[in-house]
């Protein structure tokens, strides 16, 4: 992860999002955006579009949050790798100290040390296994508790689609329910609100499907890398922490 540049994650997710709004824009320039909400009646279209900004802009948030802690950690692992002998210490405000005058940055990743080294002053060896698997459970949980909302959210866009397919349907039997005598005015007003009523089914299906698949898409490069930071973390600690604490 050293040779990455920085906020590599960010990155990936401004191109990501660049080639969203080209095709938007593509889309836009076809009056492919203006008739999809001008044909669906259940007005489904819009509430997805909304959720879908709304689970952007919480993406955004956590994928520049965690590349900085990704960035910060590899400030960690540099600090830490380049020193033969390694003493560690926690100071009055929290802050994390190797070799008594280094100070770590305030990251996942010193965090995570500093807890090794307080539960290595009060546990038992017997236990550290058990206590070390425990803890690292927790700062994944911490890193990935805020996609859980975005995983339900995801799912919950999907099945508006669907929703707006049943209701597009309904429009459809709605305009042959309604009509009592069959002449030519009155077909023709049937197939308009035919029309009306698959264009619902369809476009809100689409709409759904399409801001599902992005949103998840969102959230698996944060899950992703989320494991590569704990992968991370989890590797400079056994290897070059976790030894010189104990000793």
């Amino acid at each position: 992860m050293n040779d990455k540049p920085e906020h590599i994650l960010f990155l990936k997710w401004m191109i990501l999002t660049g080639l969203i709004i080209f095709s938007l824009i593509i889309a836009w320039e076809q009056d492919i955006i203006a008739m999809l909400f001008a044909v669906d009646k259940s007005r489904i279209s819009w509430a997805i579009t909304l959720i879908y900004i709304l689970v952007t802009i919480h993406c955004a948030y956590r994928i520049y949050t965690m590349s900085l802690q990704t960035n910060l950690s590899m400030q960690v692992e540099k600090l830490i790798k380049k020193e033969k002998n390694i003493t560690v210490s926690v100071g009055e405000d929290e802050t994390v100290i190797i070799n008594s005058t280094t100070k770590l940055p305030a990251c996942f990743m010193s965090e995570y040390i500093g807890d090794i080294y307080y539960r290595n002053q009060t546990s038992n060896k017997q236990n550290d296994d058990s206590a070390s698997v425990d803890l690292i459970e927790v700062y994944e949980s911490r890193l990935k508790g805020p996609q859980e909302i975005g995983w339900f959210v995801s799912d919950m866009m999907l099945k508006m689609g669907l929703l707006g397919t049943i209701i597009g349907f309904i429009f459809m039997l709605g305009s042959v329910a309604n009509i009592a005598d069959f002449d030519v005015s009155s077909m023709q007003k049937i197939l308009k609100n035919m029309s009306t009523g698959m264009g619902t089914a369809l476009y809100t299906t689409l709409i759904g499907l399409i801001g599902s698949v992005l949103s998840a898409l969102q959230y698996h490069m944060l899950d992703r890398h989320a494991d590569e930071l704990i992968e991370m973390i989890r590797h400079l600690t056994q290897v070059h922490v976790l030894s010189k604490i104990e000793q």
